[in-house]
């Protein structure tokens, strides 16, 4: 197994990862390998940026603005109707 030692870990920082690592009942060591483990289950920035650079662009009618404006429209048509039904 290879070895990585992280120095000059801010006070807070290790406080904060002891009192997580403890709510879950394991080291500190064992919670950060948990945590670079989940990170690595991800893709990298720059891997997701190539992906979606990859993808067709989506074709729509309107624009995301008024698609927005017409949710919200309908959003508060919806509670206004709930309020006068009391």
């Amino acid at each position: 197994m290879s070895i990585i030692q992280v120095k000059n870990v801010p006070p807070e920082v290790h406080a904060e990862l002891r009192r997580r690592a403890d709510q879950e009942g394991l080291t500190i060591r064992d919670y950060v390998l948990k945590l670079i483990e989940k990170d690595q289950r991800l893709p990298s920035k720059q891997d997701w940026l190539d992906r979606v650079a990859e993808l067709e662009p989506i074709k729509v009618s309107r624009s995301a603005a008024e698609m927005v404006r017409e949710g919200r429209e309908e959003r508060d048509r919806e509670q206004g109707a709930r309020e006068r039904g009391r």
